[in-house]
């Protein structure tokens, strides 16, 4: 990820994300999506007098884009929802044919594996960011108060329980990992999150 990624990062720094992902035994995979916008954003891109609310495309034009241009996921809900605190809650669910599928749709590195004892083995390599530490050191205090309050959690639900997972934690079948804004900013971050059952 280029320095020229982390205004879009900072744009999304009053934002959480929860992506949850289940690999099912036919190999499909279903994926949710759930961001939560901080009320000071709600309304970020109107405020420029552009048509769209946020700072990121979330609309469920830009999902249904996406499924078009990647092929193999099929966009199958899509809500938002007002929070009693002024946030809004996004919650996107998404069916892909395949991991392969759903890693192209997100973007993300995922390496993916059976083993011989009918387990399996998943590697998610996190994104790096170049060049954040070297940036003006002013404007970086700026983004790091920003930053702080976003957050990143990753849930991986395997066909069967998972047995291992580094970094991170087991939770019933889920397998977790939750990184900030700002471990990726200066990729204090693990740099893969693996995960077997």
């Amino acid at each position: 990820m280029s320095l020229a990624c982390v205004s879009a990062l900072i744009m999304s720094s009053c934002l959480r994300l929860d992506t949850i992902i289940r690999l099912r035994r036919d190999g499909t995979v279903m994926a949710r999506l759930i961001y939560t916008i901080a009320p000071e954003m709600v309304d970020f891109g109107r405020s420029f007098g552009s048509d769209e609310p946020w700072p990121l495309p979330l609309t469920e034009k830009d999902f249904e884009q996406q499924a078009l241009r990647v092929g193999g996921v099929d966009v199958v809900r899509y809500r938002v929802r007002k929070l009693a605190d002024g946030s809004e809650r996004i919650d996107v669910k998404l069916v892909a044919d395949s991991f392969g599928s759903i890693a192209n749709y997100l973007a993300l590195d995922f390496d993916i594996a059976d083993s011989q004892d009918g387990g399996g083995s998943l590697i998610f390599t996190l994104p790096l960011v170049d060049g954040y530490e070297k940036a003006d050191e002013e404007r970086r205090e700026i983004f790091d108060t920003i930053a702080g309050e976003s957050a990143f959690k990753f849930n991986f639900e395997p066909p069967s329980k998972p047995v291992s997972v580094f970094p991170g934690e087991i939770d019933g079948r889920r397998a977790v990992l939750e990184v900030s804004l700002r471990e990726l900013l200066y990729n204090e971050a693990p740099r893969t999150w693996e995960v077997s059952w």
